[in-house]
Protein backbone atom coordinates (compact mmCIF):
# COMPACT_ATOMS: atom_id res chain seq x y z
CA UNK A 1 0.00 0.00 0.00
CA UNK A 2 1.86 3.31 -1.73
CA UNK A 3 2.04 6.29 0.55
CA UNK A 4 2.54 9.40 -0.97
CA UNK A 5 4.61 12.12 0.27
CA UNK A 6 7.87 13.88 -1.62
CA UNK A 7 10.58 16.23 -0.85
CA UNK A 8 10.63 19.51 -2.61
CA UNK A 9 9.47 19.09 -6.07
CA UNK A 10 8.94 15.41 -5.82
CA UNK A 11 5.37 14.17 -5.87
CA UNK A 12 3.08 14.56 -3.02
CA UNK A 13 5.07 16.86 -0.79
CA UNK A 14 7.14 19.92 -0.46
CA UNK A 15 10.30 20.69 2.11
CA UNK A 16 11.57 24.27 2.48
CA UNK A 17 13.81 25.06 5.07
CA UNK A 18 13.63 27.47 7.99
CA UNK A 19 17.11 29.10 7.86
CA UNK A 20 19.25 30.39 4.85
CA UNK A 21 22.82 28.01 3.91
CA UNK A 22 24.78 30.51 6.19
CA UNK A 23 26.83 27.20 8.35
CA UNK A 24 30.02 25.30 7.79
CA UNK A 25 28.05 22.69 5.70
CA UNK A 26 26.41 23.41 2.34
CA UNK A 27 22.74 21.74 1.26
CA UNK A 28 23.09 18.71 -0.75
CA UNK A 29 20.38 17.12 -3.00
CA UNK A 30 20.07 13.34 -4.78
CA UNK A 31 16.94 11.82 -6.14
CA UNK A 32 16.56 7.78 -6.70
CA UNK A 33 14.15 5.08 -7.32
CA UNK A 34 13.02 2.44 -4.94
CA UNK A 35 10.29 0.38 -3.91
CA UNK A 36 8.32 1.55 -7.14
CA UNK A 37 8.36 5.19 -5.81
CA UNK A 38 10.88 8.24 -5.87
CA UNK A 39 13.13 8.56 -3.68
CA UNK A 40 14.57 11.77 -2.61
CA UNK A 41 17.70 12.91 0.16
CA UNK A 42 18.30 16.52 0.97
CA UNK A 43 21.08 16.77 3.54
CA UNK A 44 23.92 19.46 4.94
CA UNK A 45 27.19 17.84 4.74
CA UNK A 46 30.69 19.10 4.83
CA UNK A 47 32.04 17.67 1.25
CA UNK A 48 30.64 16.56 -1.50
CA UNK A 49 32.43 13.60 -0.92
CA UNK A 50 30.98 13.25 2.39
CA UNK A 51 27.58 13.81 0.87
CA UNK A 52 28.03 10.84 -1.94
CA UNK A 53 28.75 8.21 1.16
CA UNK A 54 25.50 9.59 2.73
CA UNK A 55 24.25 8.85 -0.82
CA UNK A 56 25.16 5.37 -1.26
CA UNK A 57 24.51 4.38 2.23
CA UNK A 58 20.79 5.84 1.91
CA UNK A 59 20.09 4.61 -1.53
CA UNK A 60 21.94 1.23 -1.49
CA UNK A 61 20.01 0.40 1.72
CA UNK A 62 16.99 1.05 -0.04
CA UNK A 63 17.68 -0.92 -2.92
CA UNK A 64 18.81 -3.74 -1.09
CA UNK A 65 15.33 -4.35 1.25
CA UNK A 66 13.61 -3.29 -1.99
CA UNK A 67 15.02 -6.54 -3.55
CA UNK A 68 14.48 -9.11 -0.13
CA UNK A 69 10.97 -7.25 0.03
CA UNK A 70 9.71 -7.77 -3.50
CA UNK A 71 6.93 -9.91 -3.89
CA UNK A 72 7.24 -9.78 -7.72
CA UNK A 73 10.77 -10.36 -8.90
CA UNK A 74 13.35 -13.25 -7.82
CA UNK A 75 16.76 -12.13 -8.06
CA UNK A 76 19.93 -13.93 -8.32
CA UNK A 77 21.71 -15.07 -5.56
CA UNK A 78 18.57 -14.05 -3.23
CA UNK A 79 15.93 -15.75 -1.59
CA UNK A 80 13.29 -12.97 -1.39
CA UNK A 81 9.59 -12.84 -0.17
CA UNK A 82 8.61 -14.37 -4.04
CA UNK A 83 10.62 -16.98 -3.35
CA UNK A 84 8.54 -17.64 0.17
CA UNK A 85 5.11 -16.89 -2.03
CA UNK A 86 6.35 -19.67 -5.18
CA UNK A 87 7.22 -22.56 -2.22
CA UNK A 88 4.15 -22.24 0.30
CA UNK A 89 3.91 -25.09 3.09
CA UNK A 90 7.39 -25.23 3.03
CA UNK A 91 10.11 -23.51 5.49
CA UNK A 92 12.17 -21.04 3.09
CA UNK A 93 15.29 -19.59 3.49
CA UNK A 94 15.07 -16.08 3.24
CA UNK A 95 17.19 -12.97 3.64
CA UNK A 96 17.61 -11.95 7.74
CA UNK A 97 16.29 -8.61 6.77
CA UNK A 98 13.01 -10.10 5.01
CA UNK A 99 12.76 -12.44 8.03
CA UNK A 100 12.73 -9.35 10.48
CA UNK A 101 10.35 -7.61 8.51
CA UNK A 102 8.20 -10.55 8.36
CA UNK A 103 8.22 -10.74 12.71
CA UNK A 104 7.26 -6.97 13.10
CA UNK A 105 4.45 -7.20 10.34
CA UNK A 106 2.98 -10.26 12.96
CA UNK A 107 4.01 -7.94 15.90
CA UNK A 108 1.63 -4.56 14.20
CA UNK A 109 -0.74 -6.69 13.09
CA UNK A 110 -0.89 -7.23 17.15
CA UNK A 111 -1.35 -3.34 17.99
CA UNK A 112 -3.25 -2.63 14.79
CA UNK A 113 -5.71 -5.11 16.35
CA UNK A 114 -5.55 -6.58 12.59
CA UNK A 115 -6.03 -3.72 10.60
CA UNK A 116 -2.37 -4.54 8.91
CA UNK A 117 -1.82 -7.88 7.57
CA UNK A 118 1.35 -9.01 5.60
CA UNK A 119 -0.53 -12.54 5.01
CA UNK A 120 -3.28 -10.52 3.14
CA UNK A 121 -1.85 -11.34 0.19
CA UNK A 122 -4.60 -13.65 -1.34
CA UNK A 123 -6.82 -10.58 -1.23
CA UNK A 124 -4.39 -8.32 -2.18
CA UNK A 125 -3.36 -9.94 -5.38
CA UNK A 126 -7.19 -9.62 -6.40
CA UNK A 127 -7.32 -5.99 -6.05
CA UNK A 128 -3.73 -5.71 -7.78
CA UNK A 129 -5.15 -7.63 -10.86
CA UNK A 130 -8.25 -5.43 -10.86
CA UNK A 131 -6.09 -2.25 -11.32
CA UNK A 132 -4.02 -3.74 -14.07
CA UNK A 133 -7.26 -4.54 -15.77
CA UNK A 134 -10.11 -2.50 -14.84
CA UNK A 135 -12.50 -4.98 -14.23
CA UNK A 136 -12.99 -5.37 -10.56
CA UNK A 137 -12.63 -8.66 -8.31
CA UNK A 138 -15.22 -11.34 -8.56
CA UNK A 139 -17.27 -11.54 -5.15
CA UNK A 140 -17.36 -14.82 -4.50
CA UNK A 141 -13.54 -14.84 -5.52
CA UNK A 142 -12.87 -12.12 -2.86
CA UNK A 143 -14.50 -14.01 -0.56
CA UNK A 144 -12.93 -17.42 -0.90
CA UNK A 145 -9.37 -15.02 -0.53
CA UNK A 146 -10.37 -13.87 3.00
CA UNK A 147 -10.44 -18.06 3.96
CA UNK A 148 -6.51 -17.86 3.29
CA UNK A 149 -5.31 -14.67 4.98
CA UNK A 150 -4.84 -16.07 8.60
CA UNK A 151 -1.52 -14.69 10.62
CA UNK A 152 -1.59 -17.86 11.93
CA UNK A 153 -0.46 -19.39 8.88
CA UNK A 154 2.50 -17.23 8.21
CA UNK A 155 5.28 -18.99 10.96
CA UNK A 156 8.14 -17.24 11.12
CA UNK A 157 11.98 -18.79 12.54
CA UNK A 158 14.03 -15.64 12.84
CA UNK A 159 17.18 -17.93 14.56
CA UNK A 160 16.26 -20.80 12.02
CA UNK A 161 16.62 -18.06 9.47
CA UNK A 162 13.02 -19.66 7.64
CA UNK A 163 9.32 -18.20 7.19
CA UNK A 164 6.58 -20.80 6.02
CA UNK A 165 3.47 -20.41 4.75
CA UNK A 166 1.22 -23.33 6.35
CA UNK A 167 -1.71 -22.71 4.12
CA UNK A 168 -0.73 -23.49 0.31
CA UNK A 169 -3.29 -20.83 -1.15
CA UNK A 170 -1.77 -18.20 1.72
CA UNK A 171 1.00 -15.44 0.16
CA UNK A 172 2.59 -11.83 1.80
CA UNK A 173 2.11 -8.57 0.86
CA UNK A 174 3.72 -6.28 3.22
CA UNK A 175 3.39 -3.17 1.10
CA UNK A 176 1.57 -1.80 4.17
CA UNK A 177 5.02 -1.57 5.75
CA UNK A 178 7.75 -2.31 3.53
CA UNK A 179 9.50 1.50 2.64
CA UNK A 180 8.69 2.56 6.25
CA UNK A 181 10.67 0.19 7.73
CA UNK A 182 12.98 0.49 4.85
CA UNK A 183 13.44 3.87 5.35
CA UNK A 184 14.10 3.79 9.07
CA UNK A 185 16.69 1.61 8.69
CA UNK A 186 18.55 3.66 5.60
CA UNK A 187 18.41 5.84 8.57
CA UNK A 188 19.90 4.06 11.10
CA UNK A 189 22.52 2.96 8.56
CA UNK A 190 23.24 6.61 8.13
CA UNK A 191 23.45 7.63 11.57
CA UNK A 192 25.71 4.49 12.06
CA UNK A 193 27.98 6.24 9.42
CA UNK A 194 27.92 9.63 11.20
CA UNK A 195 26.01 11.52 9.49
CA UNK A 196 23.76 13.29 11.58
CA UNK A 197 21.77 16.17 9.55
CA UNK A 198 19.43 14.24 6.82
CA UNK A 199 15.32 13.91 5.42
CA UNK A 200 14.82 11.25 3.72
CA UNK A 201 11.65 10.70 1.47
CA UNK A 202 10.34 7.50 0.11
CA UNK A 203 7.02 7.26 -1.38
CA UNK A 204 5.12 9.28 1.76
CA UNK A 205 7.62 7.77 4.08
CA UNK A 206 9.92 10.83 5.30
CA UNK A 207 12.57 10.26 7.69
CA UNK A 208 14.25 13.45 9.41
CA UNK A 209 17.38 13.52 11.09
CA UNK A 210 19.12 16.67 13.02
CA UNK A 211 18.28 19.69 11.32
CA UNK A 212 18.20 22.26 8.26
CA UNK A 213 21.96 23.55 9.59
CA UNK A 214 20.18 25.57 12.73
CA UNK A 215 16.22 24.79 12.36
CA UNK A 216 13.63 22.14 12.11
CA UNK A 217 13.05 20.51 8.62
CA UNK A 218 9.81 21.73 7.42
CA UNK A 219 7.83 19.01 5.66
CA UNK A 220 4.61 19.67 3.51
CA UNK A 221 1.65 17.54 3.42
CA UNK A 222 -0.28 17.14 0.58
CA UNK A 223 -4.15 18.03 0.22
CA UNK A 224 -6.46 15.36 -0.89
CA UNK A 225 -8.83 16.97 -2.51
CA UNK A 226 -6.63 19.50 -5.03
CA UNK A 227 -5.30 18.17 -8.24
CA UNK A 228 -1.94 19.03 -7.79
CA UNK A 229 0.19 16.53 -6.87
CA UNK A 230 2.03 19.64 -5.38
CA UNK A 231 -0.75 21.25 -3.15
CA UNK A 232 0.08 21.07 0.55
CA UNK A 233 -2.94 20.93 2.98
CA UNK A 234 -0.54 22.15 6.16
CA UNK A 235 3.09 22.00 7.03
CA UNK A 236 4.73 20.30 10.06
CA UNK A 237 8.13 21.03 11.93
CA UNK A 238 10.00 17.85 12.18
CA UNK A 239 13.22 16.78 13.43
CA UNK A 240 14.28 13.37 14.45
CA UNK A 241 10.89 12.16 13.54
CA UNK A 242 9.24 10.19 10.81
CA UNK A 243 6.16 11.71 9.15
CA UNK A 244 4.27 8.90 6.95
CA UNK A 245 0.72 9.84 4.82
CA UNK A 246 -1.85 7.26 3.77
CA UNK A 247 -4.21 8.66 1.15
CA UNK A 248 -7.03 7.55 -1.06
CA UNK A 249 -5.60 9.29 -4.17
CA UNK A 250 -3.14 7.23 -5.17
CA UNK A 251 -3.55 4.18 -7.57
CA UNK A 252 -7.08 4.02 -7.80
CA UNK A 253 -9.15 2.08 -9.72
CA UNK A 254 -12.20 3.35 -11.50
CA UNK A 255 -15.25 1.51 -12.91
CA UNK A 256 -18.40 2.51 -13.98
CA UNK A 257 -18.02 6.13 -12.62
CA UNK A 258 -17.13 4.89 -9.29
CA UNK A 259 -13.34 4.92 -7.37
CA UNK A 260 -11.97 2.67 -5.57
CA UNK A 261 -9.30 2.77 -2.80
CA UNK A 262 -6.26 1.22 -2.96
CA UNK A 263 -6.11 0.71 0.73
CA UNK A 264 -8.11 -2.69 1.25
CA UNK A 265 -9.32 -3.31 4.39
CA UNK A 266 -8.68 -6.85 5.71
CA UNK A 267 -12.38 -7.32 7.80
CA UNK A 268 -14.62 -6.60 4.48
CA UNK A 269 -11.64 -7.68 1.54
CA UNK A 270 -12.90 -3.98 0.11
CA UNK A 271 -11.42 -0.73 -0.43
CA UNK A 272 -11.40 1.81 2.45
CA UNK A 273 -14.04 4.89 2.27
CA UNK A 274 -14.22 6.47 5.80
CA UNK A 275 -11.26 9.62 5.12
CA UNK A 276 -9.25 11.17 2.53
CA UNK A 277 -5.89 11.18 4.23
CA UNK A 278 -4.41 9.87 7.20
CA UNK A 279 -0.75 11.15 8.50
CA UNK A 280 1.13 9.72 11.12
CA UNK A 281 3.83 11.79 12.78
CA UNK A 282 6.20 9.83 15.32
CA UNK A 283 9.97 8.67 16.19
CA UNK A 284 10.00 5.69 13.90
CA UNK A 285 8.88 5.33 10.10
CA UNK A 286 8.05 1.37 10.59
CA UNK A 287 5.20 2.11 12.87
CA UNK A 288 4.33 5.10 11.10
CA UNK A 289 3.69 3.13 7.61
CA UNK A 290 2.07 0.26 9.59
CA UNK A 291 -0.45 3.11 11.68
CA UNK A 292 -1.49 5.52 8.49
CA UNK A 293 -2.60 2.30 6.82
CA UNK A 294 -4.18 0.97 10.48
CA UNK A 295 -6.04 4.56 11.08
CA UNK A 296 -7.31 5.03 7.59
CA UNK A 297 -9.27 2.34 7.64
CA UNK A 298 -11.17 3.49 10.74
CA UNK A 299 -13.76 6.63 11.03
CA UNK A 300 -12.20 9.90 12.28
CA UNK A 301 -13.57 9.42 15.44
CA UNK A 302 -12.21 6.17 15.73
CA UNK A 303 -8.66 7.11 14.63
CA UNK A 304 -8.46 9.64 17.03
CA UNK A 305 -9.41 7.37 19.95
CA UNK A 306 -7.25 4.51 19.09
CA UNK A 307 -4.05 6.45 18.94
CA UNK A 308 -4.87 8.78 21.71
CA UNK A 309 -5.54 5.81 24.06
CA UNK A 310 -2.70 3.50 22.36
CA UNK A 311 0.23 5.24 21.30
CA UNK A 312 0.06 8.92 22.83
CA UNK A 313 3.35 9.97 21.48
CA UNK A 314 2.13 9.81 17.88
CA UNK A 315 0.51 12.62 16.34
CA UNK A 316 -2.42 12.54 13.65
CA UNK A 317 -3.33 15.10 11.19
CA UNK A 318 -6.56 13.25 9.11
CA UNK A 319 -9.03 14.71 6.34
CA UNK A 320 -12.33 13.73 6.67
CA UNK A 321 -14.86 13.25 3.93
CA UNK A 322 -15.83 16.53 3.78
CA UNK A 323 -12.02 17.63 3.69
CA UNK A 324 -11.86 18.62 6.80
CA UNK A 325 -8.70 18.31 8.90
CA UNK A 326 -8.38 17.20 12.17
CA UNK A 327 -4.94 16.98 14.15
CA UNK A 328 -4.67 15.20 17.73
Amino acid sequence: MKKHIALLVALALSISLLSGCTGAKSRYTAYDYSFDTDVTLIAYCGSQASFDQLRETIFGTMKRLHKAFDIYHEYEGMSNLYTLNQHPGEPVVLEPEALELLAYGKEVYALTEGRVNVAMGAVLRLWHDARETGVLPDPAALKESKEHCSMDDLIVDVDGGTACLADPLASVDVGAIAKGWAAQRAAEAAEAAGFTDFVLSAGGNVVARGQAEDRAWKVGVRDPQASSETAILTTVEVNDMALVTSGGYERNLTVDGKTYCHIIDPVTAYPADNMLSATVICSDSALGDALSTAVFLMTPEEAVRFVKDRFPDVRLILVDLNGTMIEQ
